[in-house]
């Protein structure tokens, strides 16, 4: 890991970007799954329910009368018809899929903080595009982190796979009991009852949890 030096290193020679029209089948077609399941369509308020489908905001108001899941009849315990608990990982990835949109479709991207000059590099942890001038003050800003930039350029040559493997970050879900709040118990379990993540500690010591999944899966 490290600060990237984006600025002295082009993309590979010999390597053409990818150009807009051989990218974005593969966007449209391979990330499907990120979609509401009921109306196939993007959504910023997509919704886990207890069955681990996932729908949004729409689609669970107009399934209101009927309480339960549109896919598999499983029942919604909500009075509202709204589950609790948002699909952070499906708003991650279409926020990431976005950006690349962006990218392979865009030749002039506006940097993110003056608006006047073109973007030449992206930051991954400010997660904003950047010109030269910019992208000097922000390593300058930023010389003690550890904040990895990369060239528009390179970018553009990946594929919509390469790109979301090298931009993910490792979140930790923590324990949602009371008692470790603050303390960083790492959650290993996932309660289906009470829908919340737990550690291992709370998942056996409490009788009144049931019906576990492993935090991973």
């Amino acid at each position: 890991d490290g600060a990237a030096a984006p600025m002295e290193t082009g993309p590979q020679t010999g390597t053409p970007p990818c150009s807009p029209s051989s990218q974005q089948p593969a966007v449209k077609d391979d990330f499907q799954f990120v979609l509401c399941e009921r109306c196939r369509q993007e959504s910023p308020n997509l919704k886990l329910l207890t069955c681990l489908h996932t729908l949004c905001l729409g689609c669970l108001s107009e399934n209101k009368p009927i309480g339960q899941c549109p896919i598999c009849r499983t029942a919604i315990p909500q009075a509202s018809g709204i589950p609790n608990m948002e699909n952070l990982l499906f708003t991650n990835l279409q926020t990431r899929l976005n950006i690349y949109k962006k990218l392979s479709n865009s030749s002039g991207l506006s940097c993110s903080r003056c608006r006047s000059e073109t973007a030449a590099v992206w930051c991954s942890e400010c997660e904003e595009f950047l010109c030269t001038k910019c992208f000097e003050d922000h390593q300058w800003f930023f010389k003690k982190r550890s904040h990895e930039a990369r060239r528009v350029e390179e970018l553009r040559a990946e594929s919509a796979h390469q790109f979301l493997e090298d931009t993910r970050k490792s979140y930790n879900l923590f324990c949602s009991s009371p008692g470790h709040a603050n303390q960083g118990h790492i959650s290993s379990i996932y309660c289906r009852k009470c829908e919340k993540p737990l550690c291992c500690s709370c998942a056996l010591l409490d009788s009144q949890h049931a019906s576990f999944w492993d935090i991973h899966t």
